[in-house]
């Protein structure tokens, strides 16, 4: 009996084989392990946070430091330099002005005569020193006819000079204390800055000539000053 041509199964299963092995074979796609995702998702979550937090340190340090400087500028008054003791001598009767015996800047003692004043009834009242020191001022002239009570002289002792402030309110009185040394800045004389020491306050406010109250404060100055006079204006910073 005749067998048929062709190939057989077997045969045609062994070609198969051998030329899917001559093939490449194909690299699996590689996988990406979960714990690098996880560092990456972490390091961005670390600078995020870490750009917050300096964002918010800033903010901390600006609002700190505005609140400083506006606590700081509370504690800041403004006072006047006066002599250590003061007086104004006036005429109780008034008239004219007869003399003037004395020149601003004159040293006087006690009891040194200062003017005369002729008085309505033809009396005349005779205007003394109330203890030894210069005088300061001399508001009238000779000849002028003044009222009872118009300040004729007024003598000051310079032997010592203090600061006057009337400027110290109730929320800046909390931080003042008998003793505190303070510092002053004295703008005429180039914003030269000195120290003083509170000596005294007052315990209740007392009504200035513009309706607000305040609590008068006298500080000692720390030591001569060259060039301070009577009159000049200081700022006072009791935040020391």
């Amino acid at each position: 009996m005749r067998q048929r041509s062709g190939h057989s199964p077997a045969a045609a299963q062994g070609w198969w084989s051998a030329a899917t092995a001559a093939w490449p074979q194909a690299r699996p796609w590689p996988r990406r392990a979960p714990w690098l995702a996880l560092a990456g998702a972490l390091l961005v979550a670390l600078v995020v946070a870490g750009v917050a937090w300096v964002a918010m340190t800033q903010q901390t340090q600006q609002a700190a430091s505005a609140g400083t400087s506006s606590a700081a500028s509370k504690l800041i008054s403004r006072g006047q330099v006066r002599p250590i003791a003061q007086a104004k001598v006036g005429t109780l009767g008034g008239g004219r002005i007869l003399q003037l015996g004395v020149q601003v800047g004159d040293t006087v003692l006690a009891e040194s005569e200062l003017a005369r004043v002729r008085g309505p009834d033809g009396t005349v009242e005779v205007l003394t020193a109330p203890w030894q020191g210069r005088v300061t001022s001399l508001p009238v002239h000779e000849g002028d006819t003044v009222t009872p009570g118009t300040t004729i002289a007024t003598i000051g002792d310079l032997s010592q000079l203090q600061i006057e402030t009337t400027e110290v309110d109730e929320f800046l009185i909390p931080y003042v204390y008998p003793g505190q040394i303070v510092r002053l800045t004295v703008d005429a004389l180039d914003g030269r800055v000195l120290l003083a020491r509170v000596r005294t306050m007052t315990l209740e406010p007392q009504t200035t000539a513009n309706g607000d109250e305040h609590y008068p404060v006298i500080l000692d100055l720390v030591g001569p000053v060259p060039g301070l006079r009577p009159g000049m204006t200081v700022r006072v910073d009791f935040s020391e």
